[in-house]
C-alpha cells in the first residue's frame, strides 16, 4: 500500500498510514478530506465502484472509499439496496463506455444459505443439498441478468466465508454434504462460473477470511448493525478490495531484477566458495529455496527475470552449474549483468536491452546500500523489499501487488522465450542486408477480430504499450468491446509467428465509422508491441486495415498522432504510410487519406489469412 501513495504529500500519507493503523473513524474522515484537497491530477483517475451485497456495509463506506483512494483512484462508491441484487442490475443505468467501473456482489453464508448454519433443522444432507443448487442458481442468475444489462462492465462475484460462529464444527467437517462441503461446493461453482464468462471474476472473501481469521468478524457488530467487520477487519477488507481492482485500473510491472548472493542462495559466493553456501530443503537454506521457487512462478505467470550481482561472472556461474538444489537456471534470466558496476548503472542498461521503461521494473536486493541508491538514483522503481532478511524477502515476494493480474495469457506464457531470442530476431547490425534477414525470420501473421477469445490481451496491450502506439489511448475493456461492436468499425488483432515460435497478439488497430453514415475511418488506436518493432508487422497490419476499408467503399481514412515523450517512434509514421498532413500543433498532428489506395503487404511476411 505505501508504494501505492508514494507520489501524495507527505501530509496525506500520514494522514492514510495512521487512518490505516488505527481503524479509527475518525482518522479515516480526516485522511479522506486531506486527500480531496490534493489536485484532481493527483487523486488518480476515475473509478465507479457499485456494491451489491447481502449484508450491511453502509457503516463502512468511509473505510471502503479510503481504500480505493489509496490506489490512487478518485472513487465513486454506489451502495444497492440491501440484498437486493437482481432488482437493481436490472434497474440500473448502463454506464458509458469510457468510464472505468466494476460491479462487486458480496454474499455470505447467514443471508443465501441459512441452512447451513443448522444443518439437522434444515433436513441435512437432502434439503440442505437443495438450498446450496438454488444459491448456485441465484449466483448463476446474477451472472446473466449483469451480461444482459451492463456487458462491458467489470463484475466481481465474491466467494463466502466460512461462518465463524455455529455449533459443532467438529461434525461440520466430517460429510461432503454437511456445512464446510456446503460452502465448499457454492465458492467451486463461483470460480467455474469466473472461468467460463467473459469479464467475470472471483472477489475471494472466502481465502481473505481465512487468512485474517476469527479478528475480521464481530458477532456483536453483526446482530446490531447485520454488519459483520471488526474495525481491524473494515480496514483490511478496504485494502483487500482495493487491490482486487487495481489491475483494471494500473498494469503490473513487467521486471523483476534480483541480486543473487544472501538472495537466491545463502552466503557470498566469491568468499564463501560453493560448498558455502546455504540452499536446500533445511532451514536457513530452504528459505532461498522457496525464494527461487517464487522467482520461477513469477517467470512462468510472465515476469521476466533480470539478474544483477556485484560479482565475477564465472563465480556466478560456476554456482548455478554446481549446487545441487539450484531451481533457477543461468537462462531463466532474460538479461544478467555480473560485474563490477553500479547496480542502477546495470539496470539502466538492461532496460534499454529489453525496450522497457524503468517505470516497468521491480528491484529486490539483501543490501540497504543497494537499494536507497537505487531508490534515489531511479525512483521510477519499486523497491520491492525493506530488508535484507531471507524470510522478510520471501514475505515481500509474497505480499507484493506488483505482478499482480486479473488473467495469464498465452503471450504472457510465453514472454520469457520470446524475449531470450531477442537478440536473432533484432533488425540492428543487419541494415545492409535487412530485407535477407527478415526473410529468414519466416513470419508468419494472422488478423484476428477483436472478439472476446482476445479481449483481454487487446485491453492489456492498450494498458501499457507506449513506444509504438500512435494515440496512447488506455482504453478499459468495456470501451474496446463497444467499439468493436459498432457498425462499420475495424478493430483489428495481429498475431506474429516466426521460425522461433509464436509470439501471440503483437499489433492492435482500431478504427470508428464515420458518423451520420459517412463512409470513412478514424484511427482511434494504432499499436505494436516493443517486442515486434522493426520487422514491419505495422506495415502489414495497415495493408489489413486498408483491405477492410476498401471492403466497406471506405472514401477516407482520418488519423491522429498525438506525441509523448515515449512515442517519438512513431512521429513519422503515417507520413511514410502515405498520409496527408491537414493540421499541426503541439497536441497532436492530423493527417487524412482520401481516397483510399491500396497498401503494399510486406513481401518477408507470410499472409495466414491470405491475400489483403
Amino acid at each position: 500500500m505505501h508504494w501505492w501513495i508514494r507520489d501524495f504529500p507527505a501530509r496525506q500519507r500520514e494522514a492514510i498510514s495512521e487512518a490505516i493503523t488505527t481503524g479509527s473513524l475518525a482518522k479515516v474522515r480526516r485522511a479522506l478530506r486531506l486527500i480531496q484537497e490534493l489536485a484532481v491530477e493527483q487523486q488518480g483517475p476515475p473509478l465507479t465502484v457499485e456494491l451489491l451485497s447481502t449484508y450491511n456495509l453502509e457503516p463502512i463506506l468511509p473505510v471502503l472509499e479510503l481504500g480505493l483512494k489509496c490506489l490512487p483512484t478518485c472513487p465513486k462508491v454506489e451502495l444497492a439496496p440491501l440484498n437486493d441484487l437482481e432488482g437493481h442490475i436490472v434497474r440500473s443505468v448502463p454506464r458509458r463506455a469510457d468510464e472505468a467501473s466494476a460491479r462487486i456482489v458480496l454474499w455470505r453464508i447467514e443471508e443465501i444459505l441459512p441452512g447451513v448454519l443448522f444443518p439437522l433443522s434444515s433436513g441435512f444432507p437432502e434439503q440442505l443439498t437443495a438450498q446450496v443448487d438454488e444459491a448456485i442458481s441465484r449466483a448463476e442468475g446474477i451472472v446473466h441478468l449483469h451480461q444482459r444489462h451492463a456487458p462491458g462492465t467489470p463484475l466481481f462475484l465474491s466467494t463466502a466465508p466460512f461462518p465463524l460462529h455455529f455449533a459443532n464444527p467438529v461434525f461440520a467437517a466430517q460429510h461432503s454434504s454437511g456445512p464446510l462441503g456446503a460452502v465448499e461446493r457454492f465458492n467451486r461453482h463461483v470460480r467455474e462460473l469466473a472461468a467460463t464468462h467473459q469479464s467475470v471474476y472471483v472477489l475471494d472473501v472466502c481465502a481473505w477470511a481465512a487468512a485474517l481469521g476469527k479478528s475480521y468478524s464481530d458477532s456483536l457488530f453483526d446482530l446490531m448493525a447485520r454488519q459483520p467487520l471488526t474495525p481491524e477487519g473494515q480496514m483490511a477488507f478496504a485494502l483487500f478490495l482495493a487491490r482486487s481492482l487495481r489491475p483494471l485500473i494500473f498494469p503490473r510491472r513487467k521486471v523483476l531484477a534480483v541480486d543473487l548472493d544472501n538472495t537466491l542462495w545463502g552466503g557470498v559466493v566469491g568468499e564463501d566458495g560453493i560448498a558455502g553456501l546455504q540452499l536446500g530443503h533445511d532451514f536457513p537454506g530452504n528459505v532461498h529455496l522457496r525464494i527461487q521457487r517464487e522467482l520461477l512462478e513469477l517467470r512462468n505467470r510472465g515476469a521476466l527475470l533480470v539478474l544483477l550481482s556485484k560479482n565475477n561472472e564465472a563465480d556466478a556461474r560456476l554456482a548455478f552449474d554446481s549446487l545441487p538444489d539450484m531451481l533457477l537456471k543461468w537462462d531463466d534470466f532474460a538479461v544478467r549483468k555480473v560485474n563490477w558496476e553500479h547496480k542502477h548503472e546495470n539496470l539502466r542498461a538492461a532496460s534499454r536491452e529489453l525496450g522497457l521503461g524503468l517505470d516497468s521494473f521491480v528491484f529486490l536486493d539483501d543490501s540497504d546500500y543497494e537499494r536507497e541508491q537505487m531508490r534515489q538514483l531511479i525512483p521510477e522503481i519499486q523497491i520491492l523489499n525493506e530488508s535484507g532478511d531471507a524470510l522478510q524477502i520471501l514475505r515481500a515476494l509474497w505480499e507484493t501487488d506488483a505482478f499482480d493480474s486479473l488473467a495469464i495469457s498465452d503471450e504472457d506464457r510465453m514472454r520469457h522465450r520470446d524475449y531470450s531470442v531477442r537478440a536473432a530476431r533484432d533488425v540492428q547490425g543487419h541494415e545492409n542486408d535487412l530485407q535477407a534477414f527478415l526473410e529468414s525470420l519466416e513470419m508468419e501473421v494472422a488478423i484476428e477480430q477483436v472478439n472476446p477469445s482476445n479481449l483481454e490481451r487487446v485491453a492489456t496491450m492498450l494498458g501499457k504499450t507506449n513506444q509504438f502506439n500512435l494515440t496512447t489511448r488506455r482504453h478499459s475493456r468495456a470501451e474496446v468491446q463497444q467499439l468493436a461492436s459498432q457498425p462499420g468499425s475495424v478493430a483489428l488483432a495481429l498475431r506474429l509467428r516466426d521460425k522461433f515460435g509464436d509470439q501471440g497478439i503483437v499489433a492492435v488497430l482500431l478504427a470508428q465509422s464515420g458518423q451520420n453514415g459517412q463512409a470513412s475511418l478514424t484511427i482511434d488506436t494504432f499499436l505494436v508491441s516493443c517486442r515486434a518493432l522493426g520487422r514491419g508487422v505495422e506495415d502489414a497490419l495497415w495493408a489489413a486495415l486498408i483491405a477492410r476499408a476498401r471492403e466497406q467503399k471506405v472514401q477516407k481514412l482520418e488519423a491522429i498522432y498525438i506525441p509523448t515523450p515515449k512515442n517519438t517512434i512513431v512521429a513519422e509514421l503515417y507520413d511514410r504510410l502515405g498520409l496527408r498532413r491537414v493540421e499541426g500543433s503541439s497536441s497532436g498532428t492530423r493527417y487524412v487519406l482520401e481516397p483510399v489506395a491500396p497498401a503494399t503487404w510486406p513481401a518477408w511476411i507470410s499472409n495466414k489469412n491470405g491475400n489483403e
